[in-house]
This record gives C-alpha cells, structure tokens and sequence, in this order.
C-alpha cells in the first residue's frame, strides 16, 4: 500500500488519488513531445484536492531541502504588497467590498473582472479556469504563460527578493 506524501494516510491505488509526475519535453516541428516522464510523490485525494500550490508549499515543508529557500520565501511573503506586485506586472485593481480583496482583468486570458487579489492572504484566483496561488506561482504561471519563458520556483524567489531589496 502506498503512503500519502503530505499527509502519510494509506492510499487505496484502486482509489482516487494524485500522482505529481515530472516531464521531460521538447517541442519538436510545432508539437509538444514527452521525452520522459518520471513519478514524483502520490497524493491521497483529500490533500490533492486543495490544489497544487497547497502540495508544493508542503512537500517543500516536509522535505526542507532548502533551508536558505524556505526562509526568503517566509521573509518575501511577509514583506510583499501583492497589490504593488501585480501594478508592476501591468494589472490594474479594482478594490471590491469591505475586505481587502480586488479584482482585475486576467493577465491570462484577458477576461475582465475575473481575477481576484486577496491582498490579506496575498494569493490570486482567476476565475477563468480556477487557477490560484501565491506571489511564486503568480511569477511562474506570468512567465510561462506571458513570457514563455521556464521559470523555477527558486528564479521566481531570487526575482522577488530583487524586488524587495535582498533583504525584506
């Protein structure tokens, strides 16, 4: 039987559970190619459920292969006005209700009003296709999507870290 990465509850491979699996890909005459593909950490459908910036934020609490990591990303999310970052980032706000929460047209697919900005949480949702996460995510999916450019979790850190000085 195996065990659930997060949370260590046996999994029924039978069952409904996650698979976090790296690929190696290239493009090649216009379409994507797999060149190899390895399995990461299984995940039991309760923790997968809460989507995959929960998963990462905890194999990476879990694992804590990178001290030096873990410590500027609580100091980054300390420090940040999401607010600020998403202005640099070209994305206007629009302040909605009595919380500290905003909405925006979606950076990535140009559909207005429907991100949302928890300046309090300091996360995104984009109401499109459910996609959320935090100020790393964000600066990975902009990359990506936006840019077309492969950014890892530590560039996404090391940028911010710029951002804020070196040392929020």
């Amino acid at each position: 039987m195996n065990r659930c990465k997060i949370c260590s509850k046996d999994i029924d491979p039978k069952g409904p559970h996650f698979i976090l699996t790296f690929n190696k890909e290239a493009i090649e005459d216009g379409n994507k190619k797999i060149l190899k593909s390895e399995e990461g950490a299984k995940i039991c459908e309760e923790c997968g459920e809460e989507g995959l910036p929960y998963v990462l934020w905890n194999l990476k609490l879990i694992h804590d292969a990178d001290t030096e990591l873990n410590e500027k990303m609580l100091s980054i999310i300390k420090s940040i006005n999401i607010i600020e970052l998403m202005k640099e980032y070209g994305i206007s706000v629009e302040k909605i209700g009595t919380d500290n929460q905003y909405l925006a047209k979606c950076p990535f697919h140009n559909q207005e009003s429907s991100f949302l900005i928890d300046a309090d949480k300091k996360e995104y949702f984009c109401f499109c296709e459910g996609l959320k996460g935090d100020v790393f995510s964000f600066v990975i999916n902009y990359d990506r999507d936006i840019n077309y450019k492969h950014t890892t979790l530590k560039q996404a850190v090391d940028y911010l870290m710029e951002k804020l000085g070196g040392s929020p």
